[in-house]
């Protein structure tokens, strides 16, 4: 079970794909809407048909049931949610919020699981995270967000007039604290929704208020 897990966090991880092409390589939100909300609602249509479909269901969990939750036979797959939430995100957040907002999904997820599997001790009430999750998911999506801000991102804001970069650590640590707290709070949502849309809507908040 414990492997079956890190397993499917490690493919988590592979969305990362998702943000690097928008920002990086499609750069135009037309463009990578255009690309992306078909494969989203392909995804949603092939996941909801197989779970109404007997056939299709059957031949869906010959393939892919390796890497599903059990509830997940019977609802739609993380790949739906998540697929939907870049969808959303690149829709209503500037292009660098979008980035790391969906990056914390990949990241943070995966991170709050292997740390937790390998070190967690401490177990945080009505849930199965640990602090050490906790900590895991927050220190992952911190480091990452603050290396693409000094690499990447210190330029965009710098062009706009705000060269003080101590504004926009704050918005990266605030993100990246809320995704954290996201995917270890149970909030009748699947996470795939609401660590994205949820950390990138503290950060915009945050980058208008400073």
């Amino acid at each position: 079970m414990v492997k079956h897990e890190i397993y499917r966090k490690l493919i988590h991880l592979g969305a990362l794909v998702i943000p690097f092409l928008y920002y990086f390589l499609i750069k135009n939100i037309g463009v990578a809407i255009a690309i992306l909300l078909p494969i989203s609602l392909l995804c949603l249509v092939i996941d909801a048909s197989r779970i109404e479909n007997p056939k299709l269901k059957y031949q869906f969990y010959k393939f892919f049931g390796a890497n599903l939750r059990e509830e997940e036979t019977s609802k739609l797959t993380g790949a739906s949610y998540l697929l939907t939430s870049s969808v959303v995100s690149i829709v209503i957040f500037p292009r660098e919020i979008a980035f790391l907002a969906i990056s914390y999904l990949a990241i943070g997820d995966t991170f709050a699981a292997l740390v937790g599997q390998a070190l967690g001790k401490r177990q945080i009430r009505n849930t199965n995270k640990t602090l050490e999750g906790i900590l895991g998911s927050f220190l992952s999506c911190a480091i990452f967000g603050l290396f693409i801000y000094f690499w990447k991102f210190k330029h965009v804001y710098g062009d706009m007039g705000r060269a003080d970069p101590t504004p926009y650590v704050i918005m990266i640590l605030a993100g990246a604290i809320t995704a954290s707290i996201v995917e270890a709070t149970n909030l009748h949502i699947n996470d795939n929704i609401t660590i994205p849309i949820i950390s990138g809507i503290v950060m915009s908040l945050i980058f208008i208020i400073i």
